[in-house]
C-alpha cells in the first residue's frame, strides 16, 4: 500500500543528485570541451523551444505570462537542466520523476513504463508544491528502447476543483479541502492522450473545464517536444554519449556549487519573518532561518518557526522550492540550473511545522509563506555573502501581491477559472548594493515572468482593465531604494455575477526586511467596490481616477467601499460594474535613505515613484521645482541625525525595553510558545 508519510521522509533526500552509474562516468570522461559546450547548449536551446511552445499552446493567464518550467532529467530522475520561467520549480521538478522511479520502475509494480507514455500529477506529498501546480512527465528512449531520460512540464493552474473557487482555498484546513489531487498517472499511451483520464480530469475541474483541457494538452505538447530533440541528439551521438553528458551537466553543477560554498566564510547566519494570516483569519506567525555554512556544506535550519495551520502551510520539500528561488537567480545566477546545485545543502525542519506540515494539513496556499521564507533567505545569504562575494547580494524581490482570482461565464459563453496576473507578474526588484531595485520587474518567484497582454485578457475573460500603473512609494526607501510595485483597477463586465477571491499576507507585517539600513516595503491592503457607476461615468465620456489613492482618498466613484486584509476573507459575489482593485508591493532597500543621492531622490519624485512626502521625511530632501535643494537638504539631514541620537539608547537598554513587550493574546493563537515559537518535543525532519 502507498504510504504518503514514508514518500514524505524521502522527498528531501531526493533533492540531491543520485549516485552515478560506472557507465555513466565512464562516458563523461570521454567527452571534450567542445563538444561538451556544443550538446548543452543544444539541450538548453530544446528547453527554451519546449517551453516556447507550451506558452503559445496553453490558455491560462499564469502560461501567457510566462509562470512554468519545463525541465530535463537523466534516467535517475535529477533534474539535468531547465528553462524556467518561476524557478520555484527549479529543484522539485525531479521529484514526482523520482516518485515515479522508486514506485513504478525500481520496485515490483505492475506498471509498465513505454515509449509514448506521458504521465500527469498535481500531489504536493508525491513531490509536488500544492495541487495547483499541475505537471506532465514523459520518458525518453533510445530506438532500442533504452531509457535516456524525462520530460517534465510544470504550470500553475487557476482552478482545481477546491471548496472555493480558484484552486487555492482561504478556508481550507486539511488535503480534502483542496480539490483534485493527482499521483503520478498515466494518462497517454502511444503518444495520445486517454480520453476517459482527460475527462475525469474536466469532471474535477467543472468551474474551467475548456482551461483545463486546454492547459494538459499544452503540458504534453512541451514534454513531447522536448522528446523528440533530445531524441535527436540520441541518434545524432549515442545512448552512451547522452548518458553520460547529463552526468557531466549534474557533476559541473555539483562541483562549482561545491567551490563557491567552500569560498564563503564559515558561520552561522540567522534571519527572523513573521506573517499576519492563516486563512480566513488575521494571527501572528514566526519563521525563524538558521544557515549554517561549515566547508562545502550548508544546513538550512528552521528551528523556531511556528506550528502549521490553515492552508498557509508547506511540506518541507517545499522549503528547497523557496530557496531555489534564492539560489538560481540570485547566489547562483552562473551555475546551470540542476539539482547539482543544490548539493552543498542539508535541511533541518521541525515535524508539524509552517515549513513541514503533517501529511493531512492542508498546503494550498503554501507560496505565501514561501514569499516570506524567500525573504529571509536573502537576509541570510547577505550576511552571509557580505565579505566574500558582496556583488551577489540582493534584497529580496517584492514580497506580495494582491492578485485575485476569479470564476465565472466569459463573454463567450464559457466557464473560466483564471487569475489576475498583471500585479503578481509585475512586483519591485530588490535594491542591489550599488543600484536601485527595477520597478515592476516581473514575477517574484521568477524573474522571467510578464505582464499579461490586457487587450488578450479582456478578449477572453471577464473583466476590463481600467488602469495599470506603478504605485508611488511602495518600494523600500534605502541609498539604493527597492522596486515600485504597481496598482490595477478592473472593472467587472460579465453578464452574469462571478465568484472573486484574493489570497495572500501583508496586510498589518512586510514580510521581507531591508538591508544594511534600508526599509522594509510598505504593507498594504485589499478593497473591493460594488454597485460603481465607473461604466457610467466611462460611457459619459469623464475619466474616473487612475490612481487608488485618489480613487479612495476623495471617493471618486458612487458605490460602497469595502476595506479587508490582503486575503479579502470569503469569496465575493461580483457583478457589472463592480471593481477589483489589485495592490502590489515594492521591494526592501539596501542602506540608509539620508545617503541616498538628493538628486536621484529628486528623479523619483519627478518620475512618480516617491511622493513629496516621502522625500522630505523618509530621505531628508528637499525637492524644489524638481530639482534637489542642496542647502536645506543638508540642514533636513542634520535634523534628521540628531533626532535620531536623542531618542537613542543602549542595546542592553532596548532589550530590556523590548522584552517587556507582547501581542496581544487573541494574535498569538497559532504562534506558538511566545517568543521563541518552539516545541522542545518537535521531531526534525533532516535532509540529507
Amino acid at each position: 500500500m502507498f504510504d504518503y508519510t514514508e514518500t514524505k521522509g524521502k522527498l528531501l533526500d531526493w533533492l540531491r543528485p543520485e549516485p552515478p552509474t560506472a557507465a555513466e562516468e565512464a562516458a563523461a570522461t570521454k567527452i571534450g570541451h567542445g563538444d561538451y559546450e556544443i550538446y548543452t547548449h543544444k539541450i538548453d536551446t530544446a528547453l527554451d523551444e519546449a517551453r516556447t511552445d507550451f506558452v503559445r499552446t496553453a490558455v491560462s493567464t499564469m502560461a501567457k505570462s510566462g509562470d512554468l518550467v519545463v525541465s530535463l532529467h537523466n534516467a535517475s530522475g535529477d533534474t539535468v537542466a531547465a528553462s524556467c520561467g518561476t524557478y520555484l520549480h527549479a529543484p522539485i521538478a525531479q521529484l514526482p520523476v523520482k516518485f515515479m522511479i522508486d514506485r513504478y520502475v525500481d520496485s515490483d509494480a505492475s506498471l509498465a513504463i513505454e515509449p509514448g507514455d506521458i504521465f500527469y500529477a498535481n500531489e504536493a506529498l508525491t513531490g509536488g508544491l500544492h495541487n495547483p501546480d499541475q505537471m506532465a512527465v514523459m520518458p525518453i528512449f533510445s530506438d532500442d528502447e533504452q531509457l535516456v531520460g524525462w520530460g517534465a512540464a510544470a504550470l500553475h493552474q487557476a482552478e482545481t476543483g477546491a471548496i472555493e473557487p480558484g484552486g487555492m482555498p482561504n478556508s481550507a484546513q486539511t488535503r480534502y479541502d483542496e480539490g483534485m489531487r493527482l499521483t503520478p498517472i498515466k494518462i497517454a499511451e502511444d503518444y495520445e492522450i486517454r480520453p476517459d483520464l482527460m475527462d475525469m480530469m474536466v469532471n474535477f475541474v467543472s468551474r474551467s473545464p475548456r482551461t483545463q483541457e486546454i492547459d494538459v494538452r499544452a503540458r504534453c505538447t512541451a514534454v513531447d517536444k522536448l522528446r523528440k530533440r533530445v531524441k535527436e541528439i540520441v541518434d545524432e551521438t549515442s545512448t552512451e554519449f547522452v548518458g553520460g553528458l547529463f552526468r557531466r551537466m549534474i557533476d559541473t553543477a555539483s562541483n562549482t556549487a561545491r567551490d563557491r560554498v567552500s569560498s564563503w566564510r564559515d558561520g552561522t547566519y540567522r534571519s527572523a519573518g513573521f506573517f499576519d494570516t492563516v486563512g480566513n483569519e488575521e494571527t501572528l506567525m514566526k519563521l525563524s532561518l538558521e544557515l549554517r555554512k561549515e566547508g562545502e556544506q550548508v544546513t538550512v535550519d528552521f528551528t523556531g518557526t511556528s506550528p502549521e495551520a490553515g492552508s498557509y502551510n508547506t511540506f518541507g520539500h517545499g522549503v528547497a522550492g523557496f530557496l531555489g528561488s534564492c539560489l538560481y537567480p540570485y547566489v547562483f545566477h552562473d551555475i546551470p540550473v540542476s539539482t547539482g546545485a543544490f548539493d552543498p545543502f542539508r535541511f533541518e525542519l521541525p515535524e508539524g511545522t509552517v515549513v513541514n506540515a503533517n501529511p493531512e494539513a492542508s498546503v494550498a496556499n503554501c507560496v505565501f509563506p514561501g514569499r516570506a521564507i524567500v525573504g529571509l533567505f536573502h537576509t541570510a545569504f547577505t550576511k552571509l555573502l557580505y565579505q566574500t562575494d558582496p556583488e551577489r547580494i540582493a534584497a529580496s524581490p517584492s514580497p506580495q501581491s494582491g492578485a485575485g482570482q476569479f470564476t465565472g461565464i466569459n463573454q463567450h459563453g464559457v466557464r473560466e477559472s483564471n487569475v489576475i496576473t498583471y500585479p503578481l507578474n509585475t512586483d519591485g526588484q530588490g535594491a542591489r548594493p550599488d543600484m536601485d531595485g527595477m520597478d515592476a520587474h516581473g514575477f517574484f518567484y521568477g524573474p522571467w515572468g510578464k505582464s499579461a497582454n490586457a487587450e488578450a485578457d479582456e478578449e477572453s475573460r471577464m473583466l476590463l482593465g481600467h488602469t495599470r500603473s506603478l504605485h508611488r512609494d511602495t518600494c523600500g526607501f534605502g541609498k539604493y531604494r527597492g522596486g515600485c510595485g504597481t496598482q490595477a483597477i478592473d472593472v467587472v463586465v460579465a453578464d452574469e455575477p462571478i465568484q472573486v477571491s484574493h489570497n495572500g499576507n501583508g496586510t498589518r507585517i512586510p514580510l521581507s526586511s531591508g538591508v544594511f539600513g534600508g526599509y522594509s516595503p510598505t504593507a498594504l491592503f485589499g478593497v473591493h467596490i460594488t454597485d460603481s457607476d465607473i461604466l457610467d461615468q466611462l460611457e459619459e465620456g469623464r475619466a474616473p481616477p487612475t490612481d487608488i489613492r485618489e480613487l479612495l482618498s476623495e471617493r471618486a466613484l458612487d458605490g460602497e467601499y469595502e476595506f479587508a486584509p490582503m486575503n479579502r476573507g470569503e469569496t465575493n459575489e461580483m457583478e457589472e460594474g463592480d471593481i477589483i482593485v489589485n495592490i502590489n508591493f515594492g521591494a526592501p532597500g539596501i542602506g540608509d535613505p539620508i545617503d541616498r543621492d538628493p538628486e536621484a531622490v529628486a528623479s523619483d519624485v519627478r518620475e512618480g515613484q516617491v511622493s513629496e512626502w516621502a522625500a522630505e521625511n523618509v530621505f531628508g530632501v528637499e525637492v524644489d521645482d524638481g530639482t534637489a535643494d542642496e542647502a536645506a537638504t543638508a540642514e533636513r539631514r542634520e535634523a534628521i541625525r540628531e533626532r535620531r541620537l536623542e531618542r537613542s539608547s543602549s542595546f542592553e537598554e532596548f532589550q530590556s525595553e523590548w522584552e517587556q513587550k507582547r501581542p496581544p493574546e487573541e494574535a498569538l493563537e497559532h504562534y506558538g510558545e511566545w517568543p521563541q515559537a518552539t516545541d522542545d518535543g518537535r521531531e526534525t525532519l533532516v535532509g540529507n
